[in-house]
């Protein structure tokens, strides 16, 4: 962003004061305005012409009061960044929409400013699908944020047939019968870490909304997004493996991006760095790390 400075001419006034001549100056450079006032007193010639002084006169006057007075205008700009242009940002050696520094939808947020921009891994910049390669493609759901469609890293698995809120309804995947996911201990250690506030691993994450809390599931359709919760199919909420919202830790919840009352700085789990992103998906991240509900996560893959 550029900022202009303008400058002026200067314009004199005199006045007559019948002992003197009173002389402004008003100068604007940029958004500051100063006025200076010298008043001067000086004895009457004997020619009867005005004498105009913009100074003292040795012998015949005292030395001026000056009076300069300064009004100065700013604008407060609040940056939630460390600023700079959007970049392109690769996940496992790959560009997607998420990470390419270009508005795909149109809304005027980019990237990581995107609410529906889960990570850089993601490649629906209008969506909260992810439109990864093999995901929702089929009923059985791994770790929603892994950034893949398979269940050999994490091993976590889930039926969206099980659900009896039947979010796979959209996708070919309604209700069949009530069963539990397969949460080992190897899918809470690749996958907690990387859930949202709000979430759990398999995509169903809480949204506020004027008429309460909804639970959604992000894979449900290609237009479910945080404004269009119409399109997006209801889901349980997994108790087995989440990451429960926070506020009064300071926590900021999935779908927001205002703190909680009273807070500075997202509440974030130890080691992790708060942070904030502005809608051009510029954050205070450092390299290899994106801001993912008020804290910076590792990309995965990187």
């Amino acid at each position: 962003m550029s900022v202009g400075c303008t400058s002026g001419p200067a314009t004199t006034t005199e006045t007559e004061t019948g002992t003197g001549t009173t002389m402004g100056t008003t100068s604007t450079v940029g958004e500051t305005t100063t006025t200076s006032t010298t008043t001067g007193t000086s004895e009457p010639t004997t020619t009867g012409e005005p004498v105009t002084s913009t100074g003292p006169t040795v012998g015949t006057t005292e030395p001026p009061e000056t009076t300069t007075t300064t009004t100065t205008t700013s604008t407060t700009t609040t940056e939630t960044t460390d600023g700079g242009m959007p970049m392109p940002v690769a996940c496992g050696g790959k560009i997607y929409q998420c990470g390419d520094a270009i508005d795909n939808d149109g809304d005027g947020a980019i990237d990581g400013g995107d609410k529906e921009c889960t990570s850089p891994c993601d490649d629906s910049e209008g969506s909260l699908q992810t439109d990864l390669p093999g995901q929702n493609l089929d009923c059985k759901n791994d770790c929603y944020w892994d950034s893949d469609s398979g269940v050999g890293n994490d091993k976590c698995e889930y039926d969206l047939q099980c659900d009896p809120q039947s979010p796979g309804e959209l996708i070919g995947c309604g209700f069949k019968q009530e069963c539990e996911p397969d949460v080992p201990a190897q899918c809470l250690e690749v996958c907690s870490e990387l859930v949202p506030n709000g979430c759990d691993c398999f995509g169903c994450c809480h949204v506020q909304t004027p008429n309460g809390t909804v639970d959604i599931f992000l894979g449900s359709a290609p237009d479910c997004s945080l404004t269009n919760l119409d399109a997006c199919g209801t889901c349980t909420f997994q108790a087995s493996c989440n990451n429960v919202c926070e506020p009064e830790k300071c926590e900021l919840c999935f779908g927001e991006d205002e703190l909680p009352e009273g807070c500075e700085e997202a509440g974030c789990d130890e080691g992790d760095v708060p942070c904030m992103v502005d809608m051009d998906g510029v954050s205070n991240c450092p390299e290899g790390f994106f801001c993912s509900t008020g804290c910076c996560q590792p990309i995965e893959p990187g």
